[in-house]
């Protein structure tokens, strides 16, 4: 059942009430609170596009100030700071925006997308605090980058528990992942495999272990306002990795994988399929409405990969791209129709 704010808080209010009187149990009280969603107003709507427009307009500043003009160097090499005194100064500005929004959250713990606009400052603060210290210590030599994105990993995830914000979370996330690359890379010694897995076949294995660590995330106290970020995060990595993996397989060299051909590969593209389609029709029987989404969106992906590979040279282009587009208007048309049915 899906309600707008005001009768979602009326009947939260009522649920808390009847509690409190003991009329109904804890265990039922959860339970109807699970029976309803809140509905996205228009305002609301228009609130998540403004945070998305002032997301991309920091990090275009950032990246004009910071990576284009380089005027941290600049300041830094005309008053002989050392790096050390850079990452001391954006620390101070990373701690002084966390503790606002600290503060704000405090005051208005429901304003999650006005509170996330404080962590923009924070997060990129903090990389660039973290870049300096680990230039100042010496982790960066060498292009080694596992150490540096190791401490970003651990850095950020206190913080969004701290604050806590989902944003900030889920950097931490791609900072993570991000430190397996670069440590897989360094362990073996420059090369493309580790463990006899290439990038995709490892990637896969970590989005599968981020995805199933949201339901642990659950049950922790800090961390579960964290599970759904986690989950979407790992399943999209999961599957993505994993559509990669049907395509490129296990090999870690393109030369080589240029030179076959791609129905060699079919025993990944067959695996992939599996994976996706038992995962759709898991999230329909349980309906799950999310998982549900995000396996359609991959499963329509995959027919139109195994399109490209199998009939791209076999076909003529005009024919190829008018089955394309009447494909998709296809499933446009079949979305429509479900969304209707739903409300």
């Amino acid at each position: 059942m899906k309600l707008d704010k005001k009768e979602a808080a009326t009947l939260n209010n009522a649920i808390q009430h009847w509690v409190t009187t003991q009329t109904i149990s804890p265990e039922l009280a959860s339970k109807l609170h699970n029976s309803y969603e809140i509905k996205n107003s228009n305002v609301d709507t228009i609130t998540w596009y403004a945070f998305i427009s002032a997301v991309s307009c920091g990090l275009l500043a950032f990246g004009a100030l910071v990576i284009d003009e380089k005027w941290i160097e600049l300041l830094r090499k005309q008053w002989e700071f050392s790096e050390a005194s850079v990452g001391i100064v954006f620390t101070l500005i990373a701690g002084t925006f966390i503790y606002l929004a600290r503060k704000r959250y405090l005051k208005n713990p429901h304003s999650h997308i006005s509170n996330e606009s404080y962590t923009i400052t924070i997060a990129l603060s903090m990389a660039v605090a973290i870049a300096y210290w680990s230039r100042s210590f010496g982790l960066l030599e060498d292009s080694h980058y596992g150490s540096p994105l190791l401490i970003a990993t651990l850095t950020y995830a206190l913080v969004a528990t701290f604050l806590p914000s989902s944003l900030l979370w889920t950097v931490a996330l791609f900072a993570l992942v991000s430190w397996w690359v670069a440590q897989t890379y360094q362990w073996s010694g420059g090369h493309f495999r580790f463990a006899g897995m290439n990038y995709p076949l490892s990637l896969t294995l970590v989005g599968l272990f981020i995805w199933g660590s949201s339901w642990v995330i659950e049950k922790i106290k800090p961390l579960y306002s964290f599970e759904r970020v986690t989950y979407v995060f790992g399943l999209i990595l999961f599957l993505l990795a994993a559509w990669q993996l049907s395509i490129f397989g296990n090999y870690d060299d393109f030369e080589r994988w240029s030179n076959i051909k791609q129905q060699t590969l079919w025993y990944w593209a067959v695996g992939f399929t599996i994976v996706i389609v038992g995962l759709t029709v898991y999230a329909f029987k349980i309906k799950n409405e999310l998982l549900r989404d995000i396996c359609l969106v991959f499963f329509l992906l995959n027919i139109y990969t195994r399109y490209f590979e199998y009939f791209w040279d076999r076909t003529h282009k005009g024919i190829f791209f008018s089955i394309l587009a009447l494909s998709f208007w296809w499933v446009g048309k079949k979305a429509e129709q479900w969304r209707s049915q739903e409300k």
